[in-house]
């Protein structure tokens, strides 16, 4: 019955109070969105800084530590990658849309965010997967001495196999993961921020 009358409602209002009820009704969804993402992200970018810090001081002593030339490389990669890892993410946060611009700016401060964060997630693989793995051989092919040895040993060795099939698995992990996270996360947002910003564009509404 009361879902009835709301519809008779809905047909009997005018254009205009239609305009705008769809207008109110996709601010609280984007808004929400908005919200649950700013948590999450605060959160992921408290984790991935402190766990990079702490990291840093880990790889740099074994830079100093490991004897050979080609594991100190690795350790060296690693802790610069880690470096570069919490500059992203300072650089992420600075980008952060302020609120006390118009609420149509904001959306649109909001649009560029979640791009740059879309784009970071499209590279991953590129910036986030590939250098540490990189690192993580390196010191792994200096620590077994595989240079010194032949493919026979090499295929031989058992640590090779297991460390390999972790490497694919790490990989193959994040590309997936990456691509969900793109898929149910920043399309949908984005997609409800254009909407948003074309529709109080059409109607020509700065909040």
């Amino acid at each position: 019955m009361i879902e009835n009358e709301l519809i008779a409602i809905w047909q009997s209002s005018s254009k205009h109070e239609r305009i705008k009820f769809e207008k109110s009704k996709l601010m609280l969804e984007v808004q929400s969105s908005l919200d649950k993402f700013d948590k999450t992200t605060r959160y992921w970018d408290f984790m991935e800084i402190s766990i990079a810090a702490t990291l840093i001081p880990f790889f740099t002593y074994q830079a100093y530590q490991l004897p050979s030339m080609l594991s100190k490389f690795g350790a060296i990669l690693i802790s610069i990658w880690l470096i570069y890892v919490i500059n992203n993410v300072l650089k992420l946060k600075k980008a952060k849309p302020q609120e006390d611009n118009s609420y149509l700016e904001y959306l649109k401060e909001n649009k560029d965010y979640l791009e740059r964060h879309k784009s970071f997630s499209d590279k991953q693989m590129y910036w986030y997967v590939l250098p540490c793995l990189t690192g993580v051989v390196m010191i792994m092919i200096g620590k077994l001495d595989l240079l010194a040895k032949s493919w026979l040993q090499i295929a031989n060795t058992k640590m090779v196999w297991i460390s390999l099939l972790v490497f694919m698995a790490i990989g193959v992990f994040a590309y997936v993961l990456n691509k969900w996270v793109v898929k149910k996360e920043f399309t949908p947002k984005l997609k409800k921020v254009n909407e948003l910003i074309q529709l109080m564009q059409d109607n020509q509404t700065e909040i």
